[in-house]
């Protein structure tokens, strides 16, 4: 009897830890390669550092990063083991039934107001009443963040069907928009629009070669709005749930991704060197080595901020919360719960 009662105790013993081992292995990443996928453009210069290289976490484990057309991101984000994707894509992909995390904010707003020499700079956005302003981004966080500006403002706002025919409508802020930096800048230009909202490097490359000028940091009449310092959560780095299980998986790429957003704005050839790496995964890229400087790449406002911090949660769910009240269906419906297993948690 007492045989049988020592045999039990050991098998119990041995049960209790068979079951935390498969707990712990249930919360640690497999052997093999990860790939973090990111749009061409300023959310790409966050993961240059695993462009054309890897980062190697432990045997057998790596991370590389891939680049892709800012259009193909979307449907590339819901298949991918983590993908750098806009703010609202990663609320509507969980909302759609996705499994996924938000794990950082990655970018925190690389938007800016130009104009023509003689245009007034923008300190109040009631100055845009009876104006035409073209944007970038249609349904995206540049648009939804402008609408959301504009609403807090009191400022009424129409959208011109076709952009060719747009006349300013009285009182109100007539939007018309590009696909990009280079479809907006001559709007602009032309006279078409009083003011265009860009993106750097786009800002301190092209426009200027156009003779156009810095008219308004849309970040700081964010942060005036909002009562707010870091900017909003503009591009998000999202990943599978099952890879965010690793705690220790996940912060370690965050460290490397803070340590490459320092490295790249150290230098000016060190930003370069960010461009030719991305350029070694992505031919087409719309980034150039030579025209990017680390004062370029610092407008872009590339900073890892976690989830899991305060700052971090309160800057998602403010720019999700603000996207809700202009462009629900961009965000799929609704802005997630903070327990409902979206947000990265340590």
């Amino acid at each position: 009897m007492k045989k049988k009662s020592i045999l039990l105790a050991l098998l119990a013993i041995a049960l209790i830890a068979a079951s935390v081992a498969g707990i712990v292995s249930c919360g640690k990443v497999s052997e093999g390669e990860y790939v973090i996928v990111a749009p061409d453009g300023a959310p790409a210069l966050a993961v240059s550092g695993l462009a054309g290289s890897s980062f190697y976490y432990a045997e057998g484990i790596s991370v590389r990063a891939e680049v892709v057309a800012a259009s193909e991101i979307g449907t590339r984000a819901a298949k991918a083991d983590m993908a750098i994707v806009p703010a609202n894509v990663a609320a509507k992909l969980f909302n759609e039934g996705s499994d996924i995390k938000v794990v950082a904010t990655v970018t925190h707003g690389n938007l800016y107001m130009v104009g023509k020499p003689d245009a007034p700079a923008v300190t109040d956005l009631t100055q845009l009443k009876g104006k035409i302003v073209a944007s970038i981004g249609k349904g995206s966080v540049p648009d939804s963040l402008f609408k959301a500006m504009l609403t807090k403002a009191e400022v009424e706002y129409v959208v011109a069907e076709d952009p060719a025919k747009a006349v300013a409508a009285e009182g109100k802020v007539t939007l018309i928009y590009g696909a990009d930096g280079a479809a907006v800048i001559p709007q602009v230009v032309t006279g078409k629009a009083s003011y265009g909202i860009i993106g750097e490097p786009a800002v301190s490359t092209a426009a200027k070669s156009k003779g156009l000028q810095e008219k308004a940091d849309m970040q700081a009449l964010w942060n005036e709005a909002n009562g707010s310092e870091g900017g909003y959560s503009q591009a998000v780095l999202i990943m599978k749930s099952s890879l965010a299980k690793d705690v220790s998986f996940t912060t370690s790429i965050l460290s490397q991704l803070q340590t490459n957003a320092d490295k790249i704005v150290s230098s000016d050839e060190y930003a370069g060197q960010a461009v030719s790496n991305i350029k070694t995964v992505y031919e087409s890229t719309s980034l150039k080595p030579e025209n990017m400087t680390a004062s370029i790449i610092k407008r872009s406002n590339v900073k890892i901020v976690s989830a899991d911090t305060q700052e971090g949660l309160a800057e998602i769910t403010a720019m999700l919360e603000a996207v809700l009240d202009v462009n629900p269906q961009s965000i799929g419906g609704k802005v997630p719960a903070q327990n409902s297993g979206f947000y990265f948690t340590v």
